[in-house]
């Protein structure tokens, strides 16, 4: 398993903040998949599954006729992925413990894979995307879906949401190599290019939530995140502080929040 360390706390029940996640994206990520060719997959690979949700969506769009290997690198995503797929009497989904950037140990080759806002978590996704390049059949698709942080926003402006723009370098710069980058989205079209993909398609999601329901999105999963933002040297007092300011967005409806941005890059292996 690859040593960098996971930024979010992650319980038995798999993460809450996936929920704000599955909100604003997955409907425009089934269609993503669909325009390029997921239907007539026969076998897909699912990188970082999270707690299955599109996993099942897959395995119940190809039915009978292909099987999803799906991965994740935390037990207790993993395990509610699986519960997820058992309540709906799913049987043609393998899911397996393990790292993206150890794929190839899975030793079978794919005709579509997909990978949504998961190499922003890691330090080294060029050596991703080529295992990814390398565990496709010939004319196989990866579909990549990655965000772009610094295109979230609030406003009236708040440091409480969308203030990435201030305190990460800009969209255009790569991160170091020991940090993670949250911006790679925009950069996806050209890293793939550059690993031999023919790229199909790519497309900018922009979810705007305005209504007190949508804006309560932000404050799931916070508590996951509370160990990274102290390790980055907040204190605790500052947390707190933080918290109310996100309660303050919400109670605000003249106040609109962007969400952070993805990027949809479907390529096509040569």
């Amino acid at each position: 398993m690859s040593k960098e360390k996971y930024i979010i706390d992650i319980g038995e029940q798999g993460s809450e903040g996936l929920g704000k996640l599955d909100y604003c994206f997955n409907q425009t990520t089934k269609e993503f998949l669909q325009s390029v060719g997921l239907k007539q997959a026969k076998s897909i690979l699912d990188i970082g599954c999270g707690s299955g949700v599109m996993t099942c969506w897959m395995a119940e769009q190809i039915g009978n006729q292909g099987k999803v290997i799906a991965i994740e690198n935390d037990i207790n995503q993993l395990n509610a992925a699986k519960r997820n797929a058992e309540k709906r009497s799913l049987h043609n989904i393998e899911f397996k413990l393990c790292s993206a950037y150890e794929i190839e140990m899975l030793q079978a080759k794919f005709d579509f894979i997909y990978c949504r806002f998961v190499l922003h978590h890691l330090h080294k996704p060029e050596e991703v995307i080529a295992k990814i390049f390398n565990s496709l059949t010939s004319k196989g698709v990866y579909a990549s879906e990655e965000g772009i942080v610094n295109y979230a926003f609030s406003y009236p402006f708040s440091s409480a949401w969308g203030d990435e723009a201030l305190r990460i370098p800009p969209i255009w710069q790569d991160a170091p190599a020991d940090q993670r980058d949250g911006n790679i989205g925009i950069k996806m079209f050209n890293k793939m290019h550059s690993a031999g993909f023919m790229n199909v398609y790519t497309k900018i999601i922009h979810p705007v939530l305005t209504t007190q329901d949508e804006k309560k999105l932000l404050l799931l999963g916070r508590d996951e995140l509370k160990r990274y933002h102290l390790e980055q040297g907040h204190t605790e007092a500052e947390w707190q502080a933080l918290g109310k300011e996100l309660e303050n967005i919400v109670n605000n409806d003249s106040q609109i929040v962007g969400f952070y941005a993805s990027c949809q890059v479907a390529g096509m292996k040569p």
